[in-house]
């Protein structure tokens, strides 16, 4: 359960970072909200949303899929696109032929979400897996910004814009290979679009989500914003 020790009007004690309790906070105060929205996927695709408890800490995971056009469709070769080191090839190495066989023909794609507190930055990162259909190898980079990156944000996330750029790496929670929004940039962000403001945890989180996840076409619902305390920032589309 979240804790009592923080209220929906009490602001951030290190704006622009969050404690660990904050965030846990923001996590529960956030999936609260969305479970009382009628239409949970919207236009967005999203199919569930859920707090995974680990020993290692709590994380937010959102599943959503997307259906891609015939025009857009392609068989592709999971992290085909993308520069693998020896590390990278470990994971693979059970099973070779995972890097040259087709994925699956299917066109709809699933996504999955992990909103996880970074321990260094003190700040949300978004890490994120891409999959074709119910084929269990991720696709690679180039998949990802065909599908998930808008135009107008692909030069920005290639050359670690406003939000940071979008790295490979390893779930801090369950080790796993995924992609991920770098944090470098985001405390810095996050005092540009908020800092005349007292922010709570829960706007917090909000406002974070709405920037990192315009990015990967990963829109909030809009009834998230019906209510006085939680209002729209400029900007978030």
């Amino acid at each position: 359960m979240a804790s009592s020790s923080l209220s929906s009007s009490r602001s951030l004690s290190t704006f622009p970072f969050l404690t660990q309790e904050e965030f846990e906070y923001a996590c529960h105060m956030f999936l609260n909200r969305i479970n009382m929205l009628d239409n949970l996927g919207g236009e967005g695709g999203w199919s569930s949303i859920r707090l995974v408890q680990q020993t290692t800490g709590l994380f937010l995971k959102i599943s959503r899929s997307i259906r891609t056009t015939s025009a857009h469709h392609h068989d592709s070769i999971p992290f085909g696109s993308v520069d693998i080191d020896e590390g990278q090839m470990e994971i693979y190495e059970d099973d070779p032929e995972a890097l040259i066989r087709p994925s699956d023909s299917s066109n709809c794609l699933q996504i999955e979400h992990d909103i996880v507190l970074s321990p260094t930055y003190q700040v949300p990162v978004l890490y994120f897996t891409l999959r074709r259909g119910s084929h269990p190898r991720p696709l690679g980079i180039d998949e990802v910004y065909q599908y998930l990156v808008p135009d107008q944000y692909t030069k920005e996330l290639q050359d670690v814009g406003v939000m940071g750029g979008i790295t490979f790496g390893y779930h801090p929670q369950s080790g796993t290979p995924a992609f991920f929004v770098h944090p470098c940039n985001t405390a810095d962000a996050m005092r540009q679009i908020a800092s005349q403001k007292r922010v709570t945890p829960e706007e917090y989180l909000v406002i974070w989500l709405g920037m990192v996840g315009n990015r990967l076409s990963l829109n909030l619902p809009h009834e998230l914003f019906a209510t006085e305390r939680v209002q729209k920032p400029e900007g978030l589309g």
